[in-house]
């Protein structure tokens, strides 16, 4: 096994993958064989609610390695991935975290089908907070993962199982959902990307969704080159999903390419750490490094972007969930998180009169938003104000998982783009993330600043011991 770093452990980045495969130094089916070694190394670390069994995972290395033998690579050609437990793969189990919930899926996910045509090869399927619901990661009654930097934190969710995974070097990327967070938390929170693009891009047939109007399937990944190079795959028209856009991302932005760009910050009197000092310092400290690359910052009023996320758990929007999960509330009540069968329960409160006000709102937030952000190219806020330890959640588990929330909840109800970058690791050895969040179709932009500010911190892979700077 070819080794990049001192731990002769091969980094899972696509960049290394490719110049290894290329050199023929590796094969996918090599690759196979070290990824079982290593998720066998880990233990029972809650992390796969589905293992793909290694035998059938080196089949499809092998017919991967055939195929394209005497063709041109595709543009994932070899890598390893995972899942989140509520996207359908034929044949194998869903459960989105929920035993009584449990079926095996007749249908594949069209981002899955996408994402095997490009050449990468499924692992498994990974845990998350019950039904997706909730930003700790912890809400699983059957067990959760720990952060991947000390196991007392939590991981983030409901995304939990996904960035583990890709900051352990146990998959190349993941595949998550996203409805107020649950891409860019856990990457925050375990040092890794998480790119979540405006909703209507990607499709999500083949999803259990929380709000089918605006969930979004996010990348988890170590690089932000990564992360894109799945969303331009699985990316495009689904005419089995109706909320597709047939929108495009936009050009970028001649200043931005000439390296002067505009960012909106909130504020000071609207940011929130929730008493964690470090997470305000490296906030401070990641502006400064924006200013270095040539940033002015804008102070915005956030106001409307914090009404918006109400939408999220206090509006009418709720009962989209509960579209989707009110059976198993009402038949199996006790194979259900407690925190996340109030969050269900809530949408009976609702009137249909309240719906159509909502809605009217939210439509009039969006619309303020993106006048807002029309003449700036990111948003720069924390992803997270802070982090908190697993018993800390345990015993007050609504009012510190709505915290989580505070920076993320109202990117999708707004139709925004968003992309958590690594921000470094603060003092207490826990990693820090900054968002950056931008209008609707504007995924090159993030792309472009995205790269530039992981550039500048370097850093970790993740939770491995490869450095950024090493995988280019």
């Amino acid at each position: 096994m070819p080794n990049t770093n001192s731990d002769s452990v091969i980094s899972l980045d696509r960049h290394t993958l490719q110049r290894a495969y290329a050199a023929g130094r590796l094969s996918p089916t090599e690759l196979i064989d070290d990824i079982y070694r290593r998720i066998a190394t880990q233990g029972d670390d809650k992390v796969w609610l589905h293992l793909v069994p290694h035998a059938e995972a080196r089949r499809r290395a092998e017919v991967v390695e055939q195929h394209y033998a005497h063709r041109p690579k595709p543009a994932l050609y070899g890598l390893p991935y995972g899942l989140k437990d509520n996207i359908h793969v034929a044949g194998l189990p869903t459960s989105a975290g929920c035993t009584a919930l449990r079926t095996v899926a007749s249908e594949t996910a069209t981002v899955v089908k996408k994402l095997d045509a490009a050449g990468a090869i499924l692992i498994g399927k990974q845990n998350l907070d019950q039904f997706a619901t909730g930003l700790v990661g912890i809400r699983n009654p059957s067990g959760y993962c720990r952060n991947a930097f000390n196991p007392d934190y939590i991981p983030g969710g409901s995304s939990s199982g996904s960035a583990v995974a890709v900051a352990k070097g146990l998959v190349s990327f993941s595949i998550g959902s996203d409805t107020g967070g649950s891409g860019r938390v856990p990457a925050a929170l375990n040092n890794i990307v998480g790119f979540k693009a405006t909703p209507g891009l990607i499709s999500n047939h083949g999803f259990l969704c929380n709000n089918r109007t605006f969930d979004v399937p996010p990348v988890f990944a170590l690089t932000v080159p990564d992360a894109t190079a799945v969303l331009e795959v699985i990316a495009g028209h689904d005419r089995r999903d109706p909320f597709m856009s047939l929108c495009r991302p936009l050009p970028l932005p001649t200043a931005l390419r000439e390296g002067s760009f505009r960012f909106a910050v909130p504020q000071d009197k609207q940011l929130e750490f929730f008493g964690d000092a470090v997470a305000g310092k490296h906030y401070a400290q990641s502006l400064a490094t924006l200013r270095t690359l040539g940033g002015t910052p804008v102070e915005i009023d956030f106001t409307p972007f914090l009404e918006a996320s109400d939408t999220i758990f206090n509006s009418p929007f709720i009962a989209e969930r509960a579209i989707t999960y009110r059976s198993i509330t009402e038949d199996h009540p006790e194979a259900v998180h407690p925190a996340v069968l109030a969050a269900i329960q809530a949408a009976g409160q609702f009137s249909a009169e309240d719906a159509f006000r909502s809605l009217y709102r939210l439509t009039e937030l969006r619309h303020n938003v993106h006048a807002t952000l029309a003449d700036i190219d990111v948003l720069a806020l924390p992803t997270a104000g802070t982090i908190y330890r697993c018993a800390a959640v345990e015993a007050d588990p609504i009012r510190l998982n709505a915290n989580m929330g505070y920076y993320t909840y109202f990117a999708n109800p707004l139709h925004l783009s968003a992309v958590s970058v690594p921000a470094g690791i603060r003092a207490d050895g826990l990693p820090f993330g900054l968002s950056l969040v931008a209008g609707p179709w504007r995924e090159n932009v993030l792309e472009h600043l995205g790269q530039r500010f992981h550039r500048a911190i370097d850093g970790r892979l993740g939770a491995t011991p490869t450095r950024l700077a090493d995988s280019r």
